[in-house]
């Protein structure tokens, strides 16, 4: 097995703005993994190509059909999450195509009901966010970013002009008592859920918030892996599950799965990213309650084509593995 990869950058149509500053564009790299004549693509942001180079000898005698094997051999190389996702996609994306099947049907998850996605809308005054409430009132959720200086005003706002569902995403931004100052007033304007309302890291805080907020309250930054689904029981009502962070589709299965014996709810979210990261996602969609899975709805010249999202409504490829394939427009060539 032959490992390559490249950065790529994509543009977004509209700044992004959220707790952490104003995005205009992602970069990510892209692993291709070819063997026996197919190619596997797998892509993460945070990636560093020289840890990637680094970890390529380990995969020279893998196969898909040894995947496990081969994330075995990653994973006690010490490997980051990003890199580990990023050839944990393009190996599922090869033993997908080596059997023809996409990968959700291959993985018995084919038929399965999927509940919407949400569509975020970022940090802006409230003239932007009535504007884009009103171009986006056909879509079922919204899922509106806070930052410190929120109280849950700008729930109201948006529930002025918009009718659907809206979750609120706290991106870590209070401390205990503000973050149930915010829950009441989100509770008035029917908001859904609340994610991550203190800084990840103070489980206590988190589970003195859950315990006491009249809105649910999930876990983002601080379920990075199994072993903070098992720590976070208890301590909210669902969890956010991104490849990048947890380190790609195998380990989001094992979390899926002690979530559910934990009892807890599941959300499948993504970065601003490509339809790749995107569509390798959605290939456990029918697992989840909730969906997140909008990151590259605002992307210009998305280097990848795949899932398609139509008011909320997820669509994935029917062809052999992930289903995402290069544009070659946008790709390039070796």
């Amino acid at each position: 097995m032959r490992l390559t990869h490249r950065t790529v950058s994509i543009a977004l149509k509209e700044p992004f703005a959220g707790n952490t500053g104003v995005t205009t564009a992602v970069r990510q790299s892209v692993v291709e993994l070819a063997w026996e004549g197919l190619t596997g693509y797998g892509t993460a942001r945070g990636a560093d190509p020289a840890e990637v180079d680094a970890r390529a000898p380990l995969l020279r005698d893998a196969s898909p059909y040894e995947l496990r094997r081969a994330l075995g051999r990653l994973t006690a190389a010490g490997t980051s999450a990003a890199v580990l996702s990023a050839v944990d996609l393009a190996l599922h994306d090869l033993l997908g195509k080596a059997t023809g099947q996409p990968l959700h049907r291959l993985l018995g998850l084919g038929g399965l009901p999927t509940a919407p996605t949400a569509v975020s809308i970022g940090a802006c005054d409230d003239a932007e966010l009535v504007t884009r409430a009103r171009e986006l009132a056909d879509w079922p959720v919204i899922k509106l970013k806070f930052t410190p200086d929120d109280d849950g005003r700008r729930a109201g706002v948006l529930r002025s002009v918009y009718g659907g569902r809206i979750r609120v995403d706290g991106n870590g931004s209070w401390t205990p008592e503000q973050a149930l100052r915010v829950a009441g007033e989100l509770r008035r304007h029917g908001v859904e859920l609340l994610e991550q309302p203190v800084a990840p890291g103070a489980l206590d805080d988190l589970r003195y918030v859950h315990e006491r907020s009249p809105v649910p309250v999930f876990a983002d930054e601080d379920c990075s892996g199994p072993a903070d689904v098992l720590r976070l029981r208890g301590r909210v009502s669902g969890v956010n599950i991104k490849l990048i962070t947890c380190g790609g589709l195998r380990a989001a299965r094992e979390m899926i799965t002690l979530a559910r014996h934990g009892g807890l709810q599941i959300m499948l979210g993504c970065k601003l990213e490509s339809s790749l990261g995107v569509t390798a996602m959605a290939q456990l969609a029918g697992l989840a309650d909730h969906l997140d899975l909008d990151g590259h709805v605002g992307l210009v010249d998305d280097p990848f084509s795949g899932a398609t999202v139509d008011r909320g409504v997820i669509t994935l490829p029917e062809t052999p593995g992930l289903g995402a394939g290069p544009n070659r427009t946008h790709y390039g060539e070796n």
